[in-house]
């Protein structure tokens, strides 16, 4: 007993040493929940409110439920019931702390003797979503230190949740939207924001000719703050975003599309380079002298 206690006492106090890694723990999501809600709220503001990002608590335990119920498998409490529990958990208003005492009420039942009574004043939280004192004292055989520890680790994750504006203070869900919403939704996002250079392959994909306008207009803006490469077969992108740089492409031989060059490059003024755009514009210069002819312009 003594070497026992000569061990115990060279842990020092584990367990208020627990507790501290536990409230740091909780620190830590805390900060964390509080920094992706901030990156929700900019992702909002940039794509000038046609997107709404929130953060979700109801698939945040996901992976504390899986382990819970692997925990009880065998104690006879249905997994309906176990559902439920976790669907009131989510629903409080910090849902987080909440699970910390149910936690808490957790290791007392597993520090209870065989035999010992349990009643709803010693675990209110357990009882209060759900589980009743019936179905905790089927639990109680099932639980282990080290399986408690091992549910007290389960990390718990924050979800956002991402919604389009599809008319002024109504939301769809974002992927329940068009294509052609999304990608002008995050090609106006993409371009709002700054930093390295942007590079997208025909961002013209799935958007209308007024759409491509309005993309446009953001491009100008767009180019103060950050370098912009596109692949693009959209003529319009690059004479109204007045590209710096244009490289055209080709096949070294026609219908060899097994290797390429750039053909042409330069500025927008480089009569080759403006050729070459005339040229995949809407039916080409035939095309534009045609309608010059017909409609005087």
């Amino acid at each position: 007993m003594q070497r026992q206690r000569t061990d115990r006492d060279a842990l020092g106090k584990p367990g208020d040493k627990h507790k501290e890694f536990r409230a740091e723990l909780t620190a830590a999501r805390k900060e964390r929940t509080s920094a992706l809600r901030a990156e929700c709220e900019a992702l909002a503001a940039s794509s000038d409110g046609m997107i709404r990002a929130t953060l979700s608590t109801d698939r945040g335990f996901d992976g504390a439920q899986i382990k819970f119920k692997a925990l009880i498998a065998g104690s006879n409490v249905r997994a309906s019931k176990v559902d439920a529990f976790f669907e009131e958990l989510a629903k409080e208003s910090d849902s987080a702390a909440t699970w910390e005492t149910v936690l808490e009420e957790l290791e007392s039942l597993t520090l209870l003797e065989p035999d010992a009574d349990i009643s709803s004043e010693q675990t209110p939280v357990l009882t209060r979503l759900g589980l009743t004192v019936a179905d905790q004292k089927r639990i109680v055989p099932k639980l282990t230190p080290d399986g408690w520890l091992d549910l007290s680790l389960a990390e718990l994750s924050d979800f956002p949740e991402f919604e389009y504006r599809a008319k002024e203070s109504e939301y769809i869900p974002f992927d329940s939207a068009s294509a052609g919403q999304q990608a002008s939704a995050l090609l106006g996002t993409l371009l709002s924001q700054s930093g390295t250079p942007l590079i997208i392959d025909q961002p013209e994909d799935d958007l209308d000719s007024d759409t491509v306008q309005q993309i446009v207009s953001k491009i100008w803006r767009s180019k103060n703050r950050r370098q912009l490469i596109f692949s693009s077969h959209n003529a319009n992108l690059v004479v109204n975003g007045d590209a710096d740089l244009v490289l055209v492409c080709a096949y070294l031989t026609a219908g060899d599309q097994s290797a390429g060059h750039i053909k042409e490059q330069g500025a927008i003024d480089v009569a080759a380079v403006r050729d070459e755009i005339t040229s995949v514009m809407e039916g080409g210069e035939r095309a534009f002298r045609l309608r010059k002819e017909k409609y005087g312009f």
